[in-house]
């Protein structure tokens, strides 16, 4: 009995010997590999780091392509007084208001914009106290546009002189759209403020025409 116990505890000894040497050599070869995977991911990842600060060797910033097809266009800056997810709750805001008689509801990107007035030049705003407005400086852009008359709309409307916002000379003008008179008198019997004239217009024109495009 002695003998077959010594032989016994012999046996699991060497296998205990054994499965330590298997499971050494297995955790070797895990690390291996790991630091491997590591070395490689690494090595991608520099390699497209590399290849960025490449692409960017002029210091110029990536190009970010607009919807539309839009570029950059002039530079305009609106009083606002609130945006909605809807139009008909941005219309209540507005029969809310007196004081926002002569604003205009703008959608851009699905959302209504609800501006008093629509500047080429910041120091120009002027700020409603009931409900407060402030500033929101966007660019317009007919890019987009097939119809020439839509694609010069933004530089017409950008113009500081507003030589053709004066819409008191009945003058016909090919470079501008075809109702663009009678839009401009009712713009006008809304308000004589220039700033107000120019908004409304917009308003009608963005409305009708999806090419014009207004970026933030």
């Amino acid at each position: 009995m002695k003998i077959v116990s010594q032989v016994m505890r012999k046996q699991i000894f060497r296998a205990m010997i054994i499965g330590g040497l298997v499971g050494l050599f297995g955790v070797g070869i895990f690390l291996g590999i790991l630091q491997a995977s590591t070395k490689f991911s690494s090595n991608d990842n520099t390699e497209v780091a590399t290849k960025s600060n490449n692409g960017n060797s002029s210091g110029e910033k990536e190009k970010i392509p607009t919807a539309g097809g839009a570029t950059n266009g002039p530079m305009l800056f609106a009083s606002q007084a609130g945006v909605y997810s809807n139009y008909e709750s941005a219309s209540a805001f507005v029969s809310e208001h007196p004081s926002l008689k002569e604003s205009a509801i703008v959608e851009v990107d699905g959302k209504f914009y609800i501006w008093t007035s629509v500047v080429t030049d910041e120091s120009q705003l002027v700020f409603l106290k009931d409900p407060a407005t402030f500033k929101k400086a966007f660019t317009l852009s007919g890019d987009s546009c097939k119809e020439a008359t839509m694609a010069e709309l933004p530089s017409v409307l950008a113009d500081k002189n507003a030589t053709k916002l004066n819409f008191k000379a009945n003058s016909k003008d090919s470079t501008l759209p075809a109702d663009w008179q009678s839009i401009g008198a009712a713009a006008s019997s809304i308000s004589t403020d220039i700033s107000i004239i120019r908004l409304q217009v917009l308003a009608h024109y963005k409305s009708k025409n999806a090419c014009l495009q207004v970026k933030f």
